[in-house]
């Protein structure tokens, strides 16, 4: 198979920018009272003539509110999920998280700084309460800098919460979104999604919020996107991709759907995405396909399923090369392989000859982790001899199995309790 070439590719470094402390160890506390609006701190980026619309409360649109609201906040799904079973409000944001942590001694390595609440508390849930919603939020703290432009505020703990974009922050709409891993730990939303989010949850006392790492799946195992989704992004039909000329392939290692266009020697962008390249199709090089290049925010191509970074040539012009995301099989264990050649070091393929299967490794008791993975469990397998599995949790949907599993009870090998979920 032509992909197997393109496996064991290495993750480029990633420089992420935020607002919270990149290395917290403990709760972080919520932010500081912000100054007046139109008052200012000079700093070396600017003084207030020079602040545009950041000084600027924005407008909340007039909407209803809803009765009983919650929230999915997923971390590689990139996806802020604003559902009310109440009312049949179902609708969902992009987002641009936390940049992935490559300092060793964090306690985040490895992870988005998003994942910060969930190493902290051990748990997924969360709220927001109108006691850590601020309506207008403009400084950063006392650095004098208005980055939250006027923005709503939801905190949901400390100082991590949504917030709007940051990036080119004067701006009349509040600033531009990077759909990505580019913050200290709070989810960043367009301007118009977090005062919409604001006014729909506006005065409701407690608003439960669940944060994943995982993409988040309905319970028929759709994947929960935005609707105008872009390349590499799941899909089952050709409908499912949220672009012109958008079409559905299939990605033989992840055994889902994913957006590409046909091309011929370039390819559209998105000024929320990275840039895409246009390369020969690995399944049909007479073909070119358009790819989603990697960024300094997006560098792993982990919020992709199945896909890895990889040196490629442009279609039609093998000496225009980028990295590109391009199907792979990330080889920890769960992920799905072909052959021994698909999985990391250390670990094998379990398939059958011809079939696809999953990587796992040997085991007595205990599997190692991997940061910014779901963890392991020791479980026994077909033969009884014990066989490392990933964990997922029913609540989830078991989103963080592969295609083809799914979340089963199991317990450690050789103990009858107590019981966990895995993928099997």
């Amino acid at each position: 198979m032509k992909y197997a070439a393109l496996s064991c590719m290495t993750a480029l470094a990633l420089a992420g920018c935020g607002e919270a402390d990149p290395k917290p160890t403990a709760p972080a506390p919520a932010y500081g009272a912000d100054l007046p609006v139109g008052e200012y701190v000079e700093t070396e980026e600017g003084k207030a003539d020079g602040w545009g619309h950041a000084l600027t409360c924005k407008d909340i649109p007039d909407l209803p509110a809803l009765e009983a609201p919650r929230l999915v906040l997923s971390i590689d799904g990139h996806t802020v999920h604003l559902i009310d079973e109440a009312t049949g409000f179902d609708k969902v944001f992009p987002t641009g998280v936390g940049a992935l942590d490559r300092d060793e001694g964090s306690p985040t390595y490895g992870e988005s700084f998003s994942a910060f609440p969930l190493i902290a508390t051990r748990g997924h849930d969360f709220e927001i309460t109108p006691n850590t919603i601020q309506p207008c939020k403009t400084w950063l703290g006392n650095s004098g800098v208005p980055v939250f432009a006027g923005l709503p505020f939801l905190s949901f703990y400390g100082n991590y919460g949504l917030h709007g974009p940051i990036d080119n922050y004067r701006r009349a709409d509040g600033g531009t979104l990077r759909r990505g891993y580019v913050s200290h730990g709070c989810f960043r939303m367009r301007g118009a999604d977090i005062a919409e989010l604001y006014a729909r949850i506006r005065g409701v006392a407690h608003v439960p919020v669940r944060l994943q790492r995982a993409p988040e799946r309905r319970e028929d195992g759709r994947l929960v996107d935005v609707p105008d989704n872009w390349m590499g992004a799941e899909c089952a039909t050709d409908a499912d991709c949220g672009f012109e000329d958008g079409t559905c392939r299939l990605n033989p290692f992840s055994g889902r759907g994913f957006c590409t266009q046909v091309c011929e020697r370039y390819c559209p962008d998105h000024p929320e995405q990275p840039a895409t390249f246009c390369a020969p199709n690995p399944l049909n090089e007479d073909e070119g396909i358009c790819l989603r290049r990697t960024a300094d925010w997006s560098p792993d191509c982990r919020d992709l399923d199945h896909f890895q970074p990889a040196l490629v040539s442009r279609f039609g012009e093998p000496s225009t090369v980028a990295t590109a995301c391009v199907p792979g099989g990330r080889g920890w264990i769960g992920d799905r392989c072909f052959t021994d050649a698909d999985c990391m070091a250390g670990n094998t393929c379990d398939a059958a000859e011809g079939d696809w299967g999953t990587c796992t490794q040997p085991c007595e008791r205990y599997c190692p982790d991997l940061p910014g993975a779901a963890p392991t469990l020791c479980v026994s397998g077909p033969d009884g001899q014990g066989q490392c599995a990933r964990t997922c949790e029913a609540a989830d949907h078991g989103a963080e199995c592969s295609a083809g599993l799914t979340c089963v009870d199991g317990a450690r090998n050789g103990e009858a309790a107590p019981v966990r979920q895995v993928c099997r």
